[in-house]
């Protein structure tokens, strides 16, 4: 029997009453494999596939294993093995009928570059042509246009685009922020999105390639606790992010973040249904998103469905825009942040272009603060005040 175990409400627009969408948690059919955890998850059509992973809680196991879902029956079955053998934290991206996976690592630590083209209507593998950058293991991958994009990983932040029409590899514009393992990459309305991670630390970080222009834009960082080996999905035109941990090994999360790319702004959901958990996998079938697998130290197989249950009318208060003054501010000036709810012991984070904390200025309370910039680097810095209830409001400040 399944059970609707969770319900959490956010904003589709930004009036003071507008349609809600309400979107919960429903727990389906557990995954077809043993559980593990650094898996590849990808849709094709109507159908979600994961497979490969690993444990390691005693020695290290890989597995090769490839899994369909079928939504319409909530059911498993055990598809031809990914021919590159035993892998873990590899990358994989869905283009027309075909899932392309490779990379990773396998269980005696050996990275690769290769890359795998799985045939969803002959369950049948190819191999195709490899990574033309070095090898690498926790990188990510998304499709956009018919073109696939891997990157990051082992803690580089190149990046490239892969067209299946020619079976070759183009080498684009890097990440502007630093080198990454385990970061989210996914792609939203025809652009792609890569953040958080390990570089050298867990981050809060987001980017913004556009594969028209080759080029990157740096998004307001994730207004959460810095993280890594997180799981990212898109679902009906925004982007989500949820579990992860603060370093590998480390403390597990929980807590689910929705970024929409229209407004540049995130939204605090209520908490994911199954456990704490980091190395979540996940893929997108229309409007549901399936999610499970993964490990806080017990390595799981749960999978769990998540979409909109209903549409009702309630007024919503979204995360709010600071209003700062003056903006920019010198090195050596003082600026002033004002809000409109009232606080006591609130928060105020300061975050540089790489995801970094710069700067934190507790136990405020009121409806404004002044903020010297003075041992503040010149350059852009993204500002997050919170309350007792998470992230109150958001801005951008300039340190001339």
């Amino acid at each position: 029997m399944k059970k609707l175990l969770h319900v959490l409400v956010f904003t589709l627009a930004v009036t003071s009453a507008v349609a809600q969408a309400q979107y919960g948690w429903v727990e389906k059919s557990m995954f077809g494999g043993v559980a593990r955890h650094r898996c590849v998850g990808v849709s094709i059509g109507s159908r979600g596939y994961m497979g490969l992973g690993h444990v390691n809680s005693i020695t290290n196991i890989a597995y090769q294993d490839w899994w369909e879902y079928d939504p319409g029956t909530d059911t498993w079955a055990q598809k031809a093995n990914f021919p590159g053998g035993d892998r873990y934290h590899s990358v994989g991206f869905a283009i027309g009928q075909y899932a392309y996976v490779g990379m990773g690592r396998d269980e005696i630590g050996n990275n690769y570059k290769d890359l795998y083209r799985y045939d969803a209507v002959t369950n049948t593998w190819s191999t195709m042509t490899s990574l033309p950058g070095p090898n690498r293991r926790g990188g990510v991958a998304f499709a956009i246009n018919g073109k696939g994009y891997v990157g990051t990983g082992s803690g580089l932040a190149d990046f490239y685009e892969y067209d299946p029409a020619t079976n070759a590899w183009t080498v684009k514009a890097s990440i502007p922020g630093p080198g990454r393992t385990s970061a989210i990459g996914v792609a939203v309305n025809g652009k792609g999105y890569i953040g958080t991670g390990d570089v050298g630390g867990p981050s809060t970080d987001l980017y913004e390639y556009n594969p028209a222009t080759n080029t990157w834009v740096t998004c307001t960082p994730l207004p959460g606790l810095a993280r890594m080996e997180s799981c990212g999905f898109e679902l009906n035109g925004d982007l989500y992010i949820a579990t992860g941990d603060d370093y590998s090994s480390g403390t597990n999360y929980q807590d689910v973040w929705c970024y929409k790319p229209s407004t540049g702004t995130w939204l605090q959901l209520g908490d994911f249904a199954g456990a704490a958990r980091r190395y979540m996998t996940s893929f997108t079938i229309g409007g549901r998103a399936y999610t499970g697998l993964g490990t806080s130290g017990i390595n799981y197989k749960d999978l769990w469905e998540f979409g909109s249950l209903s549409s009702v009318e309630e007024p919503v208060s979204p995360i709010e825009q600071l209003l700062i003054f003056p903006n920019p501010v010198a090195a050596a000036g003082t600026t002033t942040l004002q809000w409109k709810k009232y606080i006591t012991e609130g928060e105020l984070l300061l975050i540089d272009m790489n995801g970094r904390l710069a700067k934190t200025i507790s136990n405020i309370s009121g409806t404004s603060v002044s903020v010297s910039a003075e041992g503040l680097a010149a350059g852009t810095y993204f500002l997050q005040l919170r309350g007792e209830n998470g992230t109150l409001a958001n801005g951008k400040i300039l340190v001339q």
